[in-house]
């Protein structure tokens, strides 16, 4: 019988151990919409409206700063808890000897400050956005129904769906990227899971006393991992240089992370090589397998999106926008289906719902 040839960690395998802490952080990003909206459904029939959501600001700014607030407290706990066990995940799979060998609790605990202050400094600019928005609201609905056409509930509905689809109620990180604060949650936590889950993988080879890996094949690759599929790279730097069955260790995991192996929803394992078994080629190029992946996530983008503008004006109640938005929900359901019948991945309801509901 053949030996197994030996397979690394995903980085996506430290997904699944970030749930709790970004379910917390999703309903958090839909109370914060919902908040506003319901500001703005006050008194909505009666004269005087809108001198008194304008008088209601520092309210809301009150409520936001609760949500955030517990945020501030659940989330170190819970992002320690995830990044240890995503780290042991990567040590499982490479321990050989029945037990791990090494454990770096200071790695976690670096890992888990970095990710945590990467969310906290998302709280004062994303309550600042959605503070915007609501005085936006406001006197963009009044000049709305200045038509003639439309009463105020509409107006406010239409309004606010408006500026939730042109991202009002988004932030800007340092790079001056706008982000929902559910998809930044998730987009940091997907990078330092994975990075727990590889490093884990890494530190207890070296224990183990081994240096080299190959960097797997994906069939979705993008520009930044393609020059390091298929290549033998060294973890500690000694293996550099060297020919293994024909075959030249090229550079370290360091260099190659550096260069952006290992990007946020890179799914490339850091295979172990075992001489006489592993086998080293050329990788096959597939620049179009990265797209399909890319099209279904941007069609569940899509997904949360307009569940997250429909929950926003159902709170103004049962709108023409609302409605609209409902149909638009069903339309977009129908282009994930056919995406993934075209392309044969996997559907992952999960990730096209909001944390609160159901749908």
């Amino acid at each position: 019988m053949t030996a197994a040839v030996p397979l690394g960690a995903s980085p996506a395998d430290g997904a699944a151990t970030l749930k709790i802490l970004l379910d917390v952080w999703d309903v958090a990003a839909e109370r914060m919409i919902i908040t506003v909206a319901r500001h703005l459904a006050r008194g909505i029939t009666e004269d005087g409206w809108a001198e008194r959501r304008a008088r209601e600001v520092l309210g809301l700014r009150d409520e936001l700063r609760a949500i955030t607030s517990r945020l501030a407290i659940t989330a170190p706990d819970l992002a320690e808890q995830a990044l240890a066990e995503a780290y042991t995940i990567g040590q499982r799979v490479a321990d050989t000897l029945g037990r791990p060998l090494q454990s770096r609790p200071e790695l976690v605990d670096t890992l888990a400050r970095r990710f945590v202050g990467q969310l906290t400094g998302a709280h004062l600019p994303v309550i600042r956005a959605h503070e915007d928005l609501y005085q936006r609201a406001v006197p963009d609905a009044e000049l709305l129904m200045q038509t003639g056409t439309i009463v105020r509930r509409d107006a406010v509905a239409q309004v606010v769906d408006r500026l939730l689809a042109q991202g009002k109620d988004r932030f800007p990180d340092a790079a001056g990227r706008e982000w929902h604060l559910d998809t930044y949650a998730r987009m940091a936590g997907r990078t330092v899971a994975g990075q727990a889950v590889v490093q884990g993988q890494l530190d207890q080879m070296v224990a183990e006393g081994r240096d080299v890996v190959k960097i797997s094949d994906s069939p979705r690759e993008c520009k930044l991992c393609r020059p390091w599929e298929g290549r033998l790279l060294s973890i500690g730097g000694t293996s550099v240089g060297q020919e293994l069955d024909g075959h030249r260790v090229g550079a370290t995991v360091a260099a190659a992370r550096a260069a952006g192996l290992w990007h946020p929803n890179c799914t490339h394992r850091a295979d172990p090589y075992v001489p006489g078994l592993t086998i080293v080629r050329p990788a096959e190029s597939n620049p179009e397998g990265y797209k399909p992946q890319q099209e279904l996530r941007r069609l569940e983008r899509r997904a949360r999106e307009l569940k997250r503008r429909e929950a926003a004006t159902a709170e103004l109640g049962d709108t023409p926008t609302a409605r609209k938005l409902r149909a638009d929900i069903r339309a977009n359901s129908a282009g994930i289906r056919q995406q993934v019948e075209a392309t044969d991945q996997n559907r992952r309801r999960d990730r096209e719902r909001l944390v609160d509901s159901t749908a």
